[in-house]
This record gives structure tokens, sequence and C-alpha cells, in this order.
């Protein structure tokens, strides 16, 4: 039988993801255009949690391009 450990693990990291892109709106669609302008905004005001989400709605935007 092994001793169980009786302190805390070294913390997980996880490797910065550079090679991952974020999507790019479609020429002439107004979702996407509107995403990313709300993206922007988001951006200049420090805001990642609506950076990420305007990214994951433009990824899931493409039905019907």
């Amino acid at each position: 039988m092994s001793n169980p450990k009786t302190y805390p693990s070294a913390p997980v990291e996880l490797p910065l993801r550079p090679d991952v892109l974020e999507p790019t709106p479609v020429e002439g669609c107004a979702g996407c255009a509107e995403l990313a302008k709300v993206r922007e905004w988001a951006r200049a005001g420090d805001d990642p949690s609506t950076i990420t989400d305007c990214n994951v709605l433009m990824a899931r935007h493409p039905a019907g391009h």
C-alpha cells in the first residue's frame, strides 16, 4: 500500500495558446460585424469576459454563411 500525500501538489500550469486565433468576421455579414465591434469595445475597456463571449458567438455564427 502506498503512503497518501499529506501536502498539496504543485499547481498545474496550463500553456498559453497563442496559436489559437480569434475568429474573423465574414465580410458582408451584419451579425459578424456587430460582434467584431462589440469585441473591440470590450478590448478597449479591458473586459476579457466579453471578448471571449464575442469570440465564441462569432465562431458558432457561421450557420448560413
